[in-house]
């Protein structure tokens, strides 16, 4: 009985270690150009995450904040699924949120939500649109005028989308998106296109600003996942705790 229980042991502790060197190592990769250089609390905070199971692991112990901090990441993800199934009313307003820009093109993460935006327009061809985000320092054109210039490319008219080219963060975004809304008297239902894993603080935004929430998440590549869910974690728990 004690070996098989041993041998259960020893598996299991296998499985944490090869878990945690290969999330490790995932996040690790975000330093180097073939990711180019994507640095920011997510990677960072994954990888002393899994630093750390590696160690306890090692230790043949689970620490129980460790079972806490599963458990928490698992109702935090619920919240997040919850709010990425949430159907936006038919008459409605979309609000594609801005992200980075590489000189004149979007990032990967932002071309993603052009796309899902743009699904979303020609399946609702009476519905307008908002796209909205600033000019980082380190881009040549505003996150909504690339949104705007692709959409226009791929069949979406003109006479249908809004721009909002002050916004720098997603308050902002909300924020000035309303504003137009008032001024052209749209639809108070929005259709917030964003990534998966933000749509949940984005609602909230929302409901803050007495607007109606509707949700079109853009999809993820899988090698991004990590990090930005991650650091979407703790974006959410700065904001339960009044941080953000």
């Amino acid at each position: 009985m004690n070996q098989k229980l041993t041998r259960k042991q020893a598996i299991l502790k296998m499985i944490h270690l090869l878990s945690g060197t290969l999330f490790f190592l995932l996040f690790l990769a975000f330093f180097f150009p073939i990711f180019r250089n994507v640095l920011n609390i997510g990677n960072i905070t994954g990888m002393i995450f899994c630093a750390v199971m590696i160690f306890v692991t090692w230790g043949n112990t689970v620490p129980v904040i460790f079972v806490i901090g599963i458990i928490y990441a698992g109702f935090v993800t619920s919240l997040i699924i919850n709010a990425d199934k949430t159907v936006p009313e038919k008459n409605c307003t979309v609000i594609v949120l801005g992200c980075q820009v590489r000189g004149s093109r979007p990032s990967l993460m932002l071309l993603e939500r052009i796309e899902s935006a743009c699904e979303f327009l020609k399946e609702n061809p009476e519905i307008p649109c908002i796209v909205t985000g600033g000019k980082g320092s380190d881009e040549t054109i505003s996150e909504a005028q690339c949104m705007y210039d692709y959409l226009v490319k791929m069949g979406i008219s003109s006479d249908r989308i809004y721009i909002e080219d002050k916004a720098v963060n997603t308050v902002e975004n909300i924020s000035f998106s309303k504003k137009i809304i008032e001024e052209n008297n749209l639809s108070k239902n929005t259709a917030i296109v964003t990534d998966i894993f933000h749509e949940y603080r984005a609602s909230k935004i929302v409901k803050k600003a007495n607007l109606n929430y509707g949700s079109v998440p853009a999809d993820c590549v899988w090698y991004l996942l990590p990090t930005f869910y991650v650091r979407e974690l703790i974006a959410i728990t700065a904001t339960f705790v009044g941080l953000a």
